[in-house]
């Protein structure tokens, strides 16, 4: 991340250092042949989140206490509608094969819908891409939450409601990052990547006749 470093120092001086863009995603329907196999769409997408922010270099950094570093072991920390309906969280290790990947989400879910504490992760490191799921609202923008201001280079992606139109799935998708080391380039990269890796994600899928989708079913 040397070719970095001007933009790190940069934004190193500012409040709140972070490029927030929401978009509209668009990509084959993989929501309505994933839900007729027994498939959550919604863990689809989240490891389809994951590989993107691997293969999209400028997302691979972070920054702990000031300095660029790789991410190592990545986790995918997402928000999950816990008892009573009240926030709580889930963190899984990104896994590359969609077998393990979805053994390891429904495990999780089901502690997490029964879980009475936060689930909060260790922030030890910063090997995390956090994504929140809001798929009652076809969203225009959003805001998430920064613990320090000054630390905020974990990127955070919400995806909202599905809906289909002319043959193809579309929803909102939000990125923040840390503008020293992310611009509104490479979110334009990690989203066109995204769409490809669903793309894929449906062709791989038992093809079936479409049906509406309202959104990423957990």
């Amino acid at each position: 991340m040397h070719q970095r470093e001007a933009q790190i120092a940069l934004f190193a001086g500012y409040d709140l250092p972070v490029v927030n863009i929401t978009a509209e995603a668009a990509c084959a329907d993989f929501a309505g042949p994933a839900k007729r196999a027994g498939l959550p769409p919604f863990a689809l997408l989240l490891q389809g989140i994951g590989r993107a922010s691997l293969e999209v270099e400028n997302f691979r950094w972070r920054l702990l206490e000031g300095r660029p570093v790789p991410v190592e072991r990545l986790r995918l920390s997402y928000t999950v509608l816990g008892r009573e309906e009240q926030l709580n969280f889930s963190t899984l290790d990104y896994r590359a094969d969609r077998e393990g990947f979805l053994a390891d989400y429904l495990s999780d879910r089901d502690q997490a819908r029964t879980a009475t504490a936060l689930r909060l992760a260790p922030m030890t490191d910063r090997d995390y891409v956090f994504v929140t799921c809001l798929p009652w609202l076809r969203f225009t923008a959003i805001q998430h939450p920064i613990a320090r201001l000054g630390d905020c280079s974990i990127p955070s992606i919400a995806v909202g409601r599905f809906e289909q139109v002319e043959g193809r799935l579309r929803f909102p998708i939000a990125v923040q990052a840390h503008h020293g080391l992310v611009d509104g380039l490479h979110i334009h990269r990690f989203i066109a990547r995204l769409e490809q890796i669903m793309d894929d994600v449906a062709a791989s899928l038992a093809p079936a006749a479409s049906s509406p989708t309202q959104g990423p079913a957990a």
